[in-house]
């Protein structure tokens, strides 16, 4: 019986880091293991030093329009062979006006996991990172031993072509045992968008009483600023029978800003959306999942 404490690699993703302008210093984290006899509790624990740098987010993608919250910084925790597992968290969520002041200090703890045989430090694999846009649910927590996959439809109904969802990252897993048991979604993936001309149109067909869209370079660059709101996800569970068990929307809260003379930002939006649909709270056992891409006025 006793504690034992061992040092944990921490992978800093520090492109994806500048790109949105969070600046992550002496970043640590711990495996704490407690052992009872042939049980045991482990859990991690994060701590480090975060800065935001206004200057360095060039390319914003947030709806927020008064700029008050940066991208938020995320943990990333999953095992090393398997990545598919991945959880992403909060590890801080503050105000530009007070991460851009000073250093802020953050620390996480993961929820604590039952084992009979430790996992090793070496077997574990946390990241730091942020994406441009999120939408996250998940604790901070080991996967359980106990996992099945479930197939995933992707449907893209979207009607517009100015913008358009692509997916890196698409899976449903069943993570746990009888009442404890959770289907957990990974999607993640970027934003592929068109020209100025292409964004203006899609404007324009959700604001029907503008008319039609300009097709002249000089009248489109009249319109401008303007901006595009990001497509969304619905997320639907089924059973065996195609019964709708629960169905979830997702809006990223983004958008394609086209600035002044028609400027479009200089990279693709990435983004990553992760939440559980809780089993016991079913009316049936899921079979698969359909995930359908739609236009933002359709969320």
């Amino acid at each position: 019986m006793g504690k034992k404490i061992e040092e944990l690699n921490v992978e800093v993703d520090e492109l994806a880091l500048s790109l949105v302008g969070w600046q992550v210093e002496n970043v640590r984290a711990r495996l704490v293991t407690d052992s009872f006899d042939d049980t045991h509790f482990q859990e991690i624990v994060v701590s480090g030093t975060a800065r935001f740098l206004r200057e360095d987010w060039s390319d914003r993608f947030s709806r927020d329009e008064d700029d008050s919250y940066p991208p938020t910084l995320l943990l990333g925790l999953s095992p090393v062979d398997r990545p598919e597992l991945a959880v992403y968290t909060y590890a801080l969520l503050e105000t530009i006006r007070k991460a851009g002041k000073r250093p802020v200090r953050f620390s996480r703890s993961s929820s604590s996991w039952e084992c009979s045989k430790p996992v090793k430090p070496e077997k574990i694999k946390l990241q730091v990172t942020s994406f441009d846009v999120s939408e996250t649910d998940l604790d901070l927590a080991w996967p359980s031993a106990k996992t099945r996959p479930l197939p995933v439809e992707l449907i893209d109904e979207t009607a517009h072509e100015g913008v358009r969802l692509k997916l890196t990252a698409c899976d449903a897993t069943i993570v746990g045992k009888k009442r404890d048991a959770s289907l957990q979604m990974r999607l993640g993936g970027f934003f592929e968008f068109g020209s100025a001309k292409e964004l203006l149109a899609d404007l324009f067909a959700v604001d029907s009483w503008r008319g039609d869209a300009p097709e002249d370079e000089h009248e489109v660059k009249a319109e401008c600023p303007f901006e595009v709101p990001l497509p969304g996800l619905a997320v639907e569970v089924l059973d065996e029978s195609d019964f709708l068990l629960d169905k979830r929307e997702v809006s990223l809260y983004g958008r394609i800003p086209v600035g002044e003379g028609a400027a479009l930002p200089t990279r693709q939006p990435r983004w990553i959306a992760q939440f559980p649909f809780d089993l016991d709270e079913l009316s049936g056992e899921p079979t698969r999942v359909v995930v359908r891409v739609l236009d933002a006025e359709d969320l």
